[in-house]
């Protein structure tokens, strides 16, 4: 073997030296954040657990990476605070979220709506076909499973609650928080709560017309049944944004979304996503999701703008 000069390493640890210099330069490189050598991040509101939400919506994924050209991953996050953080420091190339955060988005954000989901979404309050609830102000004293605080869900309980007057001697219902709608459901079902309110398919409630005395039921899943006591108005479904760049790169967007349902594989992609199509987004859409409506905010969202 040929000896190095004096004062030098061998010659095969110089080529072992540049090898992994030549290593770490390109793990180096390769977490440098660059549009177009990394993969678009789509960002998914924590409404299902991580697992659930990647399985449901990889199928989307596929459709817009082939769509824009790049490749596409998914992202979420266990609180709904540290989605609106991540929102608000537009983290993500493409959201998809509830359209209460819609009017944030656009006015304080570079994200601009794309569509949203066909299928229109409603909130309904339910107990047990046998509970003896059949108005709010039965739930004096007892336990609420819902979603977590920021959510929309949670803002028209707590716009419903607020406008109830409890029985003399009894106090409002116990409102238990939770991440998403999976553990509030589960938390129902388990028996840790008498009521539960979540979000559903809206034309459900709308189609046929229902009023005061109807009885409606709705299936968990799993044999579980509830009896809806209160619901709201229809509204539009869960919307997707993109930022201004991925925007003027695709120019065809919001055309091709809004036509999936139009061929077999664009109908295969909404049944495995479970949306029936997309649809174009309407001025005024989201006015009732402006942050007056409720006389609510959203916090976590104001903090990150302010950090």
């Amino acid at each position: 073997m040929s000896r190095a000069p004096p004062g030098q390493p061998p010659l095969r640890a110089s080529r072992i030296a540049r090898a992994i210099a030549c290593s770490l330069a390109v793990t180096l490189l390769t977490q440098v954040p660059a549009h177009g050598s990394e993969a678009r991040l789509l960002g998914i509101q924590p409404f299902l657990s991580p697992p659930a939400l990647f399985e449901r919506y990889a199928p989307l994924r596929d459709w817009l990476a082939a769509h824009i050209g790049e490749p596409v991953r998914i992202e979420s996050a266990r609180t709904r605070d540290a989605f609106h953080r991540r929102l608000a420091a537009e983290r993500y190339d493409l959201v998809i979220t509830s359209p209460h955060v819609v009017p944030f988005l656009t006015e304080e954000t570079g994200y601009r709506p794309v569509a949203a989901t066909r299928d229109r979404l409603a909130i309904v309050v339910g107990v047990r076909p046998e509970a003896p609830f059949t108005r709010m102000e039965d739930l004096a004293d007892a336990r609420i499973a819902a979603p977590f605080e920021e959510s929309l869900a949670a803002a028209f309980l707590d716009h419903t609650l607020s406008n109830v007057a409890w029985p003399y001697g009894s106090a409002p219902p116990t409102i238990r928080h939770h991440h998403h709608h999976t553990g509030a459901t589960s938390t129902f079902i388990r028996g840790e709560a008498e009521a539960l309110v979540l979000v559903t398919d809206g034309d459900l409630i709308t189609q046929p017309r229902l009023d005061e005395t109807t009885q409606m039921l709705m299936s968990l899943g799993e044999g579980t049944l509830i009896r809806v006591i209160s619901r709201s108005p229809s509204f539009p479904g869960m919307t997707l944004l993109v930022n201004e760049e991925v925007l003027v790169n695709s120019p065809g967007l919001r055309e091709q979304l809004t036509r999936l349902q139009e061929t077999p594989q664009g109908r295969e992609v909404l049944q495995k996503i479970r949306h029936r199509g997309f649809v174009a987004i309407e001025e005024g859409d989201y006015r009732p999701f402006r942050p007056d409506t409720f006389g609510w905010e959203l916090p976590s969202m104001g903090d990150a703008m302010n950090d």
